[in-house]
């Protein structure tokens, strides 16, 4: 689904261990062989593996996957073991904790959502912004695809969306120029403008944009313009932004648009895991 590099794993284990691990040095502890197995203490979504399978194999350790990313769990049920030395296995422990913790709440909060919203639209999508944890976005954008979802814009180098800070160094430009020029010098990219009113969501479906996004809009307003924007375009992306939570988010499904855009999975609360490590 998302390949994770050996340079992004190196950088995981370099955060925890940056010199070595002062505890197994200080107390002397033997590299006897051993296992370390995870568990999850709650029902969610499994998210945080791939990463956390990279990492084992990178510290020598042998890996065991006993569910995939994207698996519903229930509670108590084992997701992976691994085997290997003492030493390793330590240094795997915690970062493979907040792996499967952070990436799972992520996934699970992801899913509940994509769930409600789907029930009143099952065509709609939730995806996911690039506000993300800064240094954490690949992968918190993996966990909201485990979960079902999908990502808005991995970054600006993605689409072109043009919002209102855009527009105040190019005041001279009306939407159907500002559309114009963008498509000439990017063809093959998307063309998404943000609206605040109906009157510009209206304005930049007659300037031909391929999308449009309304910034905290009620859903209420977003499903009496709908019909309007489909008129005039019928296969124009409508995009719902700004608030969108777990309590409101089958309303905005509700009111016609396509796309729910979310930062709010982000401030998920993490899984519950347990680890269990013994000597072999």
């Amino acid at each position: 689904m998302m390949h994770f590099s050996q340079d992004d794993v190196e950088r995981l284990i370099a955060e925890d261990v940056p010199l070595h691990d002062e505890t197994t040095r200080a107390l002397g502890l033997p590299d006897a062989p051993g296992t370390l197995t995870y568990a999850t203490r709650a029902a969610g979504v499994l998210a945080g593996m791939a990463p956390l399978l990279r990492l084992a194999r990178a510290l020598g350790l042998d890996a065991e996957p006993l569910a995939a990313d994207g698996d519903a769990l229930r509670p108590g049920q084992d997701v992976l073991r691994l085997r290997g030395g003492a030493h390793a296995l330590h240094i795997a422990w915690k970062q493979g904790m907040n792996l499967l913790e952070y990436l799972g709440g992520v996934a699970t909060a992801t899913r509940h959502m994509v769930d409600a919203a789907r029930a009143e639209n099952p065509r709609v999508h939730v995806a996911g912004t690039r506000k993300t944890h800064p240094g954490a976005r690949r992968l918190e954008h993996y966990a909201v695809l485990c979960g079902g979802g999908v990502v808005h814009r991995a970054g600006l180098s993605e689409t072109i969306l043009v919002f209102a800070q855009h527009r105040a160094f190019l005041p001279d430009l009306d939407l159907a120029a500002l559309v114009a020029r963008a498509r000439a010098a990017s063809a093959e990219k998307f063309v998404q403008i943000e609206a605040e009113s109906a009157e510009e969501a209206v304005a930049a479906a007659r300037a031909g944009a391929d999308g449009v996004q309304f910034d905290k809009m009620a859903p209420e307003r977003i499903a009496e313009v709908v019909p309007r924007l489909r008129a005039l375009q019928p296969r124009i992306v409508i995009c719902a932004a700004g608030g969108i939570r777990p309590d409101n988010a089958a309303r905005y499904a509700a009111s016609g648009a396509d796309v729910l855009v979310t930062s709010n999975l982000y401030s998920a609360r993490p899984a519950d895991f347990g680890a269990v490590m013994r000597p072999a």
